[in-house]
């Protein structure tokens, strides 16, 4: 496989409303790769536009990149209503369909998906890698009603917290913020504890020594290593929760994990 160009030649839509992006090699040396993108981002944005495919290209597997619910190409899909345990069973389905496990790489929000998923299904996740991941629900509390009206077009919230979080889901173009901002709402109702679901399975965390969503993740990595499993963290000097995606570093480390 030379190079990947999006759109992906091929794509399909899981029964909970995800899009799935494929690119498939023609002599795959290893299993594929699943990308899952974080909250108000999407597979374009978050892994397209950042650089990733070349990298992900060189390591001769297929790629798979989804848009979760009301983001990406997923945008018309209302997420009301949905579980994390929604999106770990069509994962799971998907997986089942490839035929063979996968390499999961998540960032932030598609982190905690990834951790979940690798938990869940042991024998879906090879390895994983969490980039830019939080480690509590701390960062995700906000106040539903302001954030509603807010993606519905009215004040921005007064809730400082739900400011900095919610807010953040019109940086992208061509989104729908409604539906961006239920996703978030309702995986809400499921509580986000790490330290209860350690996946047993190889593991890489990666994070922005300026991210201060991320702060304290090296934490995720020795969670792991105590379950006795292989852990690695690695810090992005000067990179914050956005830029962290474009460092080379980081590309570098997944590569290398990816072929150790």
């Amino acid at each position: 496989m030379n190079a990947l160009w999006y759109p992906a030649p091929e794509s399909l839509r899981t029964r909970r409303g995800l899009t799935v992006h494929r690119w498939k090699h023609s002599s795959p040396t290893a299993s594929p790769v699943l990308l899952i993108h974080g909250f108000a981002s999407n597979a374009l944005f978050n892994w397209v536009k950042t650089g990733w495919l070349d990298p992900m290209a060189a390591l001769n597997r297929d790629l798979i990149c989804v848009d979760l619910p009301g983001h990406g190409a997923s945008r018309e899909v209302n997420p009301a209503g949905l579980r994390m345990a929604h999106l770990i069973e069509d994962l799971h389905e998907l997986v089942g369909a490839l035929g063979t496990p996968v390499a999961a790489h998540g960032y932030s929000l598609g982190s905690r998906i990834a951790w979940q998923f690798a938990y869940d299904h042991p024998d879906d996740v090879e390895s994983l890698v969490m980039g830019g991941s939080p480690v509590s629900d701390e960062v995700y509390q906000v106040h539903p009603e302001q954030a509603r009206r807010w993606a519905a077009g009215g004040p921005e919230p007064e809730d400082e917290a739900t400011r900095k979080f919610i807010t953040v889901a019109a940086a992208l173009p061509d989104q729908h913020l409604q539906h961006v901002v239920e996703l978030r709402l309702s995986l809400a109702h499921d509580v986000y504890a790490p330290s209860a679901t350690v996946p047993q399975v190889p593991t890489l965390v990666v994070a922005g020594d300026r991210d201060t969503i991320a702060e304290g993740a090296d934490a995720l990595a020795d969670l792991v290593a105590s379950h006795g499993n292989w852990s690695d963290f690695v810090s992005l000097p000067g990179r914050n929760h956005v830029n962290a995606l474009t460092a080379r570093t980081y590309k570098d480390a997944v590569v290398a994990f990816l072929t150790r």
